[in-house]
């Protein structure tokens, strides 16, 4: 099952080298028939094996943006990569001009302008999968190659293979302002990905710094720094893994988990629901895992507590709420899920007990199957025990709202829409933007 990565604009090539970096350090032990995670994301070296490229691999992907010093950067990275992967040669798109931070000029202009150079790209490597499993699309949302081209590029996707999955990793901006008209961007990419993807992963720069920042010991904490707890975030969910049932106690091993199939089903298995949630534990300095004691009820009741709260960091968690009666979750706000997939790597996994994440009162009533449980028996980042839950909740909710409520007063004042009134975006556009992320937003807080 091969799954091809789009790495749209700066951000999503800068997330995808790091992705791949991550994926092509881990391997596999001798403790299951696990596949290695280079059959999904790479694939042999078509050149005859020499010096210089024994056991390399190219990475499964494409990249573009409408810079080349970011892309040629990361091939340049790649090649000469201690992980022993590489980009494919031909496997890149980019021009000599950016989109200027303008989602309408990335969607409206370079769209139909490069989307088909960019398809025969995506077609090629496709080709390349003997079953393809379907499509990574890694972008940011504030600017406007990764959000605008990068939107337009997905619905390019999503045209040319109808029955493909299609799964995106958008980065949401700080709050603070990355971009002075993010806030128009960052709706704009999510009312159109919404109408298309099978599944949208969104993770806010904001807890990828606190995490660094707290859990990590990074007090200026780099984008590559980021990068990298975002890339190992998306690892976690996406390397080998086995079903397995929620009481656990059983060395048996399951069906193994198809990317991505079986995500969808399990995790989108509703339309109007595609917004995703990613946490991940431990997250940790590489100089204190000699010295830390791992536990699964340690890991799992932290992991608990964060889905309750809909926080993606563990640091600062409200332990006060709880779940334990319906008098709990009246009085308090539960972070409600429609489905969630809990995935344990290493030590002790198939057998731990994670029924804690079965109570009713984490999901919403009319839930078919509010949780799926998956194991690998394999280590994940050199801890002996890490554990991933994938949730579509309402942790989105307290992303759109701000955003909302500063599109709406800048809509208001008239700020800045000439700048996409000149590329084809006017206030018709906007008013049917507002009110997808308003039928969202109502969806969600339903739940």
């Amino acid at each position: 099952m091969s799954v091809v990565t789009l790495q749209l604009g700066q951000c999503g090539t800068q997330i995808g080298q790091a992705l791949f970096d991550c994926l092509a350090a881990e391997t596999v032990s001798d403790q299951g028939p696990a596949r290695s995670p280079l059959d999904a994301f790479f694939r042999p070296v078509d050149e005859r094996p020499s010096r210089t490229t024994r056991n390399r691999r190219h990475a499964r992907a494409v990249l573009v943006d409408m810079e080349p010093k970011v892309v040629d950067r990361a091939i340049m990275s790649a090649a000469h990569s201690a992980a022993n992967w590489c980009y494919p040669p031909n496997s890149s798109f980019s021009q000599q001009s950016g989109s200027g931070n303008n989602w309408a000029r990335g969607y409206n202009s370079y769209g139909p302008k490069f989307a088909s150079a960019v398809c025969e790209l995506v077609r090629r490597e496709a080709e390349q999968a003997d079953y393809l499993g379907g499509f990574l699309l890694l972008q940011s949302m504030a600017g406007g190659t990764g959000a605008g081209l990068g939107t337009y590029v997905a619905e390019a996707i999503r045209d040319t293979f109808p029955s493909s999955f299609l799964m995106n990793h958008c980065i949401w901006p700080y709050q603070s302002g990355e971009v002075i008209v993010q806030n128009y961007n960052s709706l704009l990419t999510l009312a159109h990905l919404a109408e298309i993807s099978d599944g949208i992963i969104l993770m806010e720069n904001s807890a990828l710094h606190t995490a660094c920042q707290r859990l990590l010991s990074i007090q200026r904490p780099s984008f590559n720094d980021l990068n990298g707890v975002a890339a190992r975030s998306i690892a976690s969910s996406l390397l080998p893994s086995y079903y397995r049932p929620a009481a656990g106690g059983t060395s048996q091993q399951g069906k193994q988990v198809t990317l991505f199939g079986d995500i969808v089903e399990k995790v989108c298995c509703h339309p109007a629901y595609r917004l995703l949630s990613l946490r991940a534990l431990p997250r940790m300095p590489p100089a204190s895992l000699d010295f830390t004691t791992f536990t699964w009820p340690a890991i799992l009741r932290r992991l608990r507590q964060m889905q309750i709260t809909g926080s993606v960091v563990e640091e600062g968690l409200q332990w006060n709420m709880k779940v334990n009666s319906s008098d709990d979750i009246r009085s308090q706000h539960i972070n409600r899920s429609l489905a969630a997939m809990l995935t344990l790597r290493g030590q002790g996994s198939r057998q731990a007990d994670v029924s804690m994440f079965s109570h009713a009162g984490l999901y919403t009533p009319w839930a078919v199957q509010p949780l799926t449980v998956a194991s690998a028996a394999d280590r994940f980042a050199k801890c002996e025990m890490s554990a991933s839950l994938l949730s579509n909740d309402q942790t989105c909710m307290g992303l759109i709202r701000p955003m909302q409520d500063k599109a709406y007063k800048m809509y208001n004042a008239g700020a800045y829409l000439h700048q996409y009134k000149q590329f084809g975006i006017d206030k018709q556009d906007f008013d049917s933007c507002f009110a997808r992320i308003e039928d969202t937003y109502s969806s969600y807080q339903a739940l």
